[in-house]
């Protein structure tokens, strides 16, 4: 929708807006939690009325994309996964037991040249580089998770710089939509069942053949854009991997 643009076709007003406002925000034009201008601001810029700009927002609300702050104003909403699922492993005993506490440790970064098939998954040119982060999750300081992401370098420009903090405290997901502007709007994945081979038992500090849950996971940022594929091999034979959607 151009600014001032007389509209000649029969698609409504408010729903033109709505889509040139949601392409500010996945242009990064509007950065997550960044306040956007007022309702009069943009029925001035647009040339339509304060209705029009009202039910626009309101279903750029309703969609997740958008929040109010009453006396504040309205904000581009981040990463649309309930918090409590940012945290990707959540291991439990049974559905009335505490959540166990995880520590991460990250164990290698590195940049790594067209490595199928995850160039692939990420939509990239079968030549362009990745971000190889392989991290280790703790509990009682015994292994549980063994992962390994891969990020685009392009996205993720200088992310090898920075400190070990950033990907040791708290969520990949909130460090990213933080340092990056790019939130996770929603994410897949694929889980199997394996048993450890030599090189899995070593990761996860246990015996050959110890049962384990390999979960695939791709995660997606705005235009149902993918930006990072993980593996990661967790050991539940004392807890389960808890899931809340």
């Amino acid at each position: 929708m151009a600014r001032g643009k007389n509209f000649g076709d029969p698609t409504p007003i408010y729903y033109k807006l709505q889509t040139a406002l949601l392409q500010n925000i996945e242009n990064g034009q509007w950065a997550p939690g960044e306040c956007i201008p007022p309702e009069r601001t943009l029925a001035e810029d647009f040339k339509v009325s304060i209705g029009t700009v009202k039910k626009a927002l309101m279903n750029l609300v309703y969609e997740g994309y958008l929040y109010r702050i009453q006396g504040k104003g309205t904000f581009v909403a981040g990463t649309m996964l309930r918090r409590e699922s940012l945290r990707f492993y959540r291991f439990i005993e049974d559905f009335n037991g505490r959540e166990a506490g995880l520590k991460i440790k990250l164990l290698d970064l590195k940049t790594v040249t067209g490595q199928k098939p995850y160039n692939r998954y990420l939509k990239l040119k079968a030549t362009q580089q990745l971000y190889e982060i392989k991290r280790s999750f703790y509990f009682n300081d015994k292994p549980v998770v063994y992962s390994i992401s891969y990020l685009p370098c392009e996205m993720f420009h200088a992310l090898h710089t920075f400190p070990v903090s950033f990907f040791e405290k708290g969520t990949l997901y909130e460090a990213l939509e933080k340092n990056y502007g790019v939130p996770t709007i929603f994410n897949r994945e694929l889980f199997q069942a394996a048993t450890a081979d030599a090189r899995m038992a070593e990761w996860l500090q246990t015996r050959t053949g110890t049962p384990l849950l390999i979960i695939d996971m791709l995660a997606f940022t705005y235009k149902e854009q993918p930006y990072e594929y993980r593996r990661s091999y967790c050991l539940t034979d004392k807890r389960s991997i808890f899931r809340e959607v």
